[in-house]
């Protein structure tokens, strides 16, 4: 199974929305990620049949479904509000898209109970929708999508309207899911962390374009753009009083290191210790060196005070250049 777009591009007023976007999803969790207004919803829009666009076309396992009216694709959807009837319980409410397609009411109740088994929702069928948390409201909302057996799964911005815990949680549900289905699935958020953590590939958007398409490593530890550099992830840029030193000829190029590729307490560089961050697994160290401020992360704790002065040194074959 594959989803793919073909130079789609779209116009609102004039403004473009989206510039001839392209990619491919196999039968694999795919990202899009971006900052808001980037594209991303429209994307999704698009490919569930809710927008047309203004060029190009879109395929589903070999077949250009871009005309196809969205009820005729056979795509799961999971929105941001979850969009439950909260008029009906939850085995109506996962039930209500086979209604819709005529099932007969022994393979509803089959198909229903398989669904709520995969989310874990087995003993709530008859609860109400507003009796249940906002983590088991979301999975109603899966349930609902996977049980009419799509060929792609379409998700934005699932998780969030759900806390910190629930979220890492959730996207390890939803991962589970999607590798058990095996269907093509794009998933969009503006949480970067998210999209590494969750995705198989990762399009990175920004101002309607895809600016880079890869898996998650690579996206984070090989950006191709300064935007994407800068967007996914903590990243330092290194000024040309650095590069002298590292005796680095920047040129027209520009160079950038991860905060976990800056080493604390030996090397040739000093600076000052001005603010700092304990995360729980790593501790951010921030560094005033000259004009520059450096986010420096480790996970060996060390007993710094705020003024300290501080040696600190580069790992060069972690220096990224754009």
């Amino acid at each position: 199974m594959d989803l793919r777009l073909e130079n789609i591009s779209k116009n609102f007023e004039e403004h473009g929305v989206l510039t001839d976007t392209d990619f491919e999803c196999g039968e694999e969790l795919v990202s899009l990620v971006g900052s808001s207004g980037c594209g991303k919803t429209t994307c999704l829009r698009i490919i569930a049949g809710f927008e047309k666009p203004d060029a190009g076309k879109i395929f589903l396992n070999g077949e250009d479904i871009t005309n196809i009216p969205p009820n005729k694709r056979n795509i799961g959807l999971v929105f941001q509000n979850y969009a439950l009837f909260p008029h009906l319980n939850v085995f109506e409410n996962i039930a209500y898209g086979l209604r819709l397609k005529k099932f007969s009411k022994s393979d509803i109740s089959e198909k229903v109970k398989n669904s709520i088994d995969l989310v874990n929702l087995g003993g709530y069928e008859k609860y109400p929708i507003s009796e249940l948390s906002g983590g088991m409201q979301q999975r109603v909302a899966i349930a609902r999508a996977i049980v009419i057996e799509p060929k792609a799964m379409l998700l934005d911005e699932p998780l969030s309207n759900l806390d910190a815990k629930l979220r890492i949680k959730m996207r390890k549900e939803l991962k589970e899911l999607q590798r058990n289905f095996e269907i093509p699935t794009i998933y969009v958020t503006h949480d970067q962390e998210e999209a590494l953590a969750i995705s198989d590939k990762v399009a990175v958007m920004n101002k309607g374009k895809i600016e880079q398409f890869g898996d998650p490593y690579s996206i984070y530890s090989n950006p191709k753009t300064e935007f994407v550099a800068k967007f996914i992830g903590i990243i330092n840029e290194l000024p040309s009083s650095i590069l002298n030193k590292l005796d680095i000829e920047s040129g027209d190029k520009k160079y950038f290191v991860r905060p976990e590729s800056i080493e604390l307490g030996k090397g040739n560089f000093n600076g000052k210790l001005v603010d700092y961050e304990f995360l729980g697994s790593v501790v951010r160290y921030i560094i005033k060196c000259g004009d520059s401020l450096f986010t420096i992360q480790t996970n060996k704790p060390v007993d710094f005070k705020i003024g300290t002065e501080i040696l600190f040194e580069f790992d060069k074959n972690s220096i990224i250049s754009i």
